[in-house]
């Protein structure tokens, strides 16, 4: 009987660290100052979270993404080469990094830097893909040009 205590207890515990840590994982996603997006792994690649600073970068609500394909950031100047680059890497399952124009919700235009990441569910099939976003400002841009060469994260 007390085997059966101890091990109840270790679940007991087991159960509660994992609530803390998710509890933690969320607040840090929520606190970051980088922008983050889960997009689900199937044609369009439609939003199912974006973190407020996510929001803050685009003038995008959750509610206003959420469902929505993050092609909605893209506009004339997003440089095709790299949105190409992207889906080749997504449709391969790989780790995708680079930058190119996005717009705002307002129409005016930025930078965007991201890392996009594939999340594996069962069977090792990607169900998921996470994006980390950055704003380059344009003291970071070499001579006013946009580099995609150059790796941050």
């Amino acid at each position: 009987m007390s085997n059966t205590l101890n091990l109840e207890h270790i679940f007991d515990y087991d159960q509660n660290f994992q609530t803390i840590m998710q509890n933690m994982l969320s607040f840090a996603l929520e606190s970051s100052f980088q922008g983050v997006m889960i997009t689900l792994a199937e044609p369009g690649y439609p939003v199912i979270y974006v973190n407020p600073a996510f929001c803050e970068m685009t003038g995008y609500t959750f509610e206003e993404l959420l469902g929505k394909s993050p092609a909605i950031l893209q506009g004339e100047k997003s440089d095709q080469s790299v949105l190409k680059e992207l889906k080749e890497k997504l449709d391969d399952g790989d780790v995708f990094h680079g930058k190119t124009y996005n717009y705002r919700k307002d129409g005016s235009e930025f930078v965007m830097e991201w890392k996009i990441v594939p999340i594996h569910g069962e069977e090792g099939v990607v169900s998921h893909y996470l994006a980390i976003q950055r704003e380059v400002k344009d003291t970071e841009l070499t001579d006013g040009s946009l580099d995609t060469t150059l790796p941050i994260f």
